[in-house]
């Protein structure tokens, strides 16, 4: 696991531990403290690592959206019509070939904005994705998709067309492990710049719990 995601799980970790310890309305005053300092170290830590919580957030927010997107498009793939005929009809491929078109399209995204980041952000989660891609990679060879050196998928549109849609299942539909780990790391992203761009913005209480 990446420093990031090791930093944020402890950060997590403590302050729940804290906040369960801080039963009373007004909250104990030593804990209180240490939920604040706890608060302080996290946003140091991201600072050292890139993640910036007091300069232009914009680069975050864009990064949010394409994550956003991304998951969108992997939850649209887990409908199951996508992979088989209607009753009495014939089947129609086009729905399930546009759909993985817009997870790639989705994907790059992410893999753009993240580059626009940089620093640890970016070679950490497109370390992540990157291999979680590379340990299906015949797998996805075979369905027309491939991993380019700027670490955005490509697209063999014919290949891809040809492509059995169980075989398309098996990577990118429920109970993929694929699928699972790659929605793992982006909500993980997505809960770490949401964290930033919440310490950014001051939006968070004195138990370190977000404000909506």
């Amino acid at each position: 696991m990446s420093s990031i995601n090791n930093s944020y799980e402890y950060y997590q970790c403590n302050q729940g531990l804290l906040s369960m310890l801080n039963k009373s309305k007004s909250g104990n005053p030593l804990i209180n403290q240490l939920i604040s300092n706890n608060e302080i170290k996290y946003q140091q830590k991201m600072e050292s690592l890139g993640i910036s919580t007091t300069k232009n957030n914009t680069k975050y927010k864009n990064v949010d959206n394409a994550t956003n997107n991304l998951l969108d498009a992997l939850e649209k793939l887990d409908d199951k019509d996508l992979y088989s005929a209607e009753s009495g009809k014939e089947y129609d491929k086009s729905k399930l070939i546009k759909g993985v078109t817009n997870f790639v399209a989705a994907y790059n995204s992410t893999i753009s904005n993240l580059d626009s980041c940089g620093g640890a952000l970016n070679k950490s989660f497109k370390t992540e994705f990157t291999d979680i891609f590379k340990e299906n990679a015949a797998s996805f060879e075979k369905i027309g998709i491939t991993i380019n050196a700027d670490k955005k998928l490509s697209v063999d549109q014919e290949k891809l067309n040809a492509a059995n849609p169980e075989d398309i299942k098996a990577l990118l539909g429920s109970g993929s492990s694929y699928r699972r780990e790659l929605i793992s790391s982006a909500n993980s992203m997505d809960s770490i710049i949401n964290k930033a761009l919440a310490m950014r913005s001051g939006t968070y209480n004195a138990n370190g719990f977000m404000m909506y």
